[in-house]
């Protein structure tokens, strides 16, 4: 009987304190899988985290949390990181995000969304999110995204226009839809694209190429054409071939010439040079033999034909003389030169009647043909070389 008396004041004694322990206890729901209705699941019947835990008897065990307003989040250091929304995944310590961050991706530390907007991806270290900005992405490191629909990857990207994006280090983008590539240069000094529906590269804070409307700058933000370069292009081996040159205008504006022409090759260009060398050797022959015979060209004439004299010096260096004789009928007559690709580079007109002559310079070294014009119609033309 004894015994028994002592059974139950056991049983008694365990109710009261199994009792206890409920009522201080968060208050569990754990039925789960019973079918789909509102009272099957697993987790708090109240407003309080719902922890789950490994090593749960540790100073730091593994925890992920389904906070009370529905945020799921995995901590690399408990209880670190603040979640004031709802149906967001966050993964690491330190990160914040507000009330209106719903539906957000966050993993990394101390990434900011405190006034963001929902629907973010964010992931990596000291990443910020605000004014209400949704929609957008922002991986790496202290990346900034003010906007909607913005995309930063890399580290420092700033971006404050919709739809806009950039992609490395050190880079703004103020434009709407512009998108810059490429890195600033640090201490502040940032690769910056504030020009609309563009995309920038480049590897300091001055841009390399821009692309904008179909059109391609390279060294300039404000190409003017398909493709504008500022600066020196250089082309190096090139292939042989045959077709027509490309000129350029007092614009720079690249064109294709009227005449067809064929490169040279090395061999050619020597040939070319050897030439050269010939001729300035039969001048110097010819000085020297009317020097010895006392001889003298007078050019003057009572012709009725006109007539257009070799250049001299003829190569010139930089400068050369082209003598001209006109009959006193002519109405109208100049002389005008043309470059090997059938360019015409320069025009004189011819006021004076009968022996005449025009000083050339201020044209670059080459090859050039010369002619007379007369009342429209072309009298005789003559080659011409030009020295540097």
């Amino acid at each position: 009987m004894k015994s028994k008396v002592l059974s139950l004041k056991s049983i008694v004694a365990a109710a009261m304190i199994f009792s206890a322990a409920e009522a201080n206890a968060q208050s569990w729901q754990v039925l789960g899988n019973g079918g789909i209705t509102s009272s099957n699941y697993a987790g708090t019947v109240n407003a309080v985290p719902f922890y789950l835990r490994t090593n749960g008897s540790s100073s730091n065990p593994g925890q992920a949390i389904l906070n009370e307003v529905g945020s799921f989040l995995v901590e690399s250091v408990n209880n670190s990181n603040v979640a004031k929304t709802k149906g967001s995944i966050i993964a690491g310590s330190s990160n914040i995000l507000g009330s209106n961050a719903n539906s957000c991706m966050v993993s990394g530390w101390q990434n900011d969304l405190s006034d963001a907007g929902g629907a973010n991806i964010v992931a990596g270290q000291a990443n910020r999110v605000f004014k209400q900005a949704s929609k957008s992405v922002a991986l790496g490191w202290a990346n900034t995204i003010t906007a909607s629909n913005q995309f930063a990857v890399g580290v420092g990207v700033e971006l404050s226009s919709e739809y806009s994006g950039g992609f490395g280090i050190d880079l703004i983008a103020t434009g709407n839809r512009s998108f810059v590539f490429g890195a600033g240069t640090g201490g502040g000094s940032k690769l910056t694209n504030n020009i609309p529906s563009s995309l920038m590269f480049g590897v300091s804070s001055t841009p390399t190429m821009l692309i904008q409307d179909q059109r391609v700058g390279i060294g300039t933000v404000a190409p003017t054409a398909i493709l504008h370069t500022n600066g020196r292009v250089r082309m190096q081996n090139l292939p042989s071939g045959s077709g027509r040159a490309l000129v350029v205008d007092a614009n720079g504006n690249v064109m294709v010439a009227n005449t067809v022409i064929t490169k040279m090759a090395a061999e050619k260009e020597t040939d070319f040079q050897n030439q050269i060398d010939e001729l300035k050797n039969e001048i110097t022959e010819l000085k020297e033999l009317l020097k010895q015979n006392k001889i003298t060209i007078d050019l003057s004439s009572d012709s009725s034909s006109p007539k257009l004299y070799q250049n001299t010096p003829n190569p010139g260096r930089g400068e050369t003389t082209i003598k001209y004789y006109l009959p006193k009928d002519v109405k109208d007559a100049s002389i005008g030169i043309y470059n090997i690709s059938g360019q015409l580079i320069k025009t004189v007109s011819l006021k004076e009647k009968g022996n005449g002559s025009i000083n050339i310079s201020g044209i670059r070294g080459g090859s050039y043909v010369y002619n007379l014009n007369i009342d429209g119609k072309n009298i005789d033309s003559k080659k011409m070389l030009i020295q540097d």
